[in-house]
């Protein structure tokens, strides 16, 4: 095991507050996880590097870590300065991100890269007068470095919060028994365009529909007897998955159907 001790990563934690030890476990946890996800990103299935940080030393006064990563051989790019330095101006480019100074976030994230994050910031957070450096040197020299004080850890982490909770859970989407009302239909069983419904309690528009089976798609355009009001004018109570981009609704997908329950919405 060829460790580079050159190249490291210092994190310092500057608290005026005592850490909780499952905060900073969990913060440098966070940052190794991330690490690992960037070089699994970054590189191809022909090359997988170890992706684990190690523990160099341990500093008295403010909290400061220093990781070591192993030494990396010829790789599939250039990484001028190192995978630390690398890895550290993508960490840069999100925290722009999260405090709203960038559009977009550098690349794609998931629910777990940001609870990751939010455990990295956690212990600045929690102590108002805190700061976290992560500097990243190459034989004692700084070759890139980052600093998060407090308010901007809290910012980060409200921002966060607010794209943790647009990012729900598959089974989120699904709603029973909502009330729908058709916006526009082909009445082609075969047909998979054309079909549009507005579900206000999910939202005001016009979404795309698209149903579970043939069955679901035949009960529900099969009008109901009891009314001699056109289709347009009914209201009908389905079981619907929602799918979602960027937290809005976009597709509609028909689970199920309660033909008992459909009723005229302007009485």
């Amino acid at each position: 095991m060829d460790i580079d001790f050159n190249n490291k990563l210092e994190v310092t934690i500057k608290n005026e507050k005592p850490v909780i030890l499952t905060d900073l476990t969990l913060s440098l946890l966070g940052i190794n996880q991330q690490f690992q996800r960037f070089l699994e990103q970054e590189t191809n299935e022909d090359y997988q590097p170890s992706t684990e940080l190690y523990i160099k030393e341990v500093r008295s006064g403010s909290i400061v870590v220093e990781l070591v990563a192993l030494a990396m051989p010829v790789v599939p790019l250039i990484w001028e300065g190192g995978a630390l330095k690398q890895w550290l101006n993508q960490a840069e480019a999100l925290l722009q991100w999260f405090l709203g100074k960038l559009d977009k976030p550098p690349k794609e994230i998931t629910k777990n890269d940001l609870k990751q994050w939010n455990s990295i910031l956690e212990p600045v957070a929690k102590d108002n007068a805190s700061q976290l450096n992560l500097t990243v040197s190459d034989n004692s020299k700084v070759i890139n470095q980052i600093f998060i004080n407090s308010q901007e850890a809290n910012a980060a982490q409200n921002r966060i919060i607010k794209e943790i909770n647009s990012l729900e859970d598959p089974d989120d989407h699904i709603q029973k028994r909502r009330v729908m009302r058709w916006y526009q239909t082909k009445f082609d069983t075969e047909s998979h365009t054309g079909d549009k419904a507005i579900i206000e309690t999910i939202s005001k528009s016009a979404i795309k529909v698209i149903f579970e089976n043939n069955a679901v798609k035949e009960a529900i355009l099969k009008g109901d007897d009891r009314y001699s009001k056109p289709w347009h004018k009914l209201a009908y109570i389905v079981d619907v998955e929602v799918q979602t981009v960027e937290g809005k609704p976009k597709l509609y997908t028909i689970l199920k159907y309660y033909p008992d329950d459909t009723f005229d919405f302007e009485d």
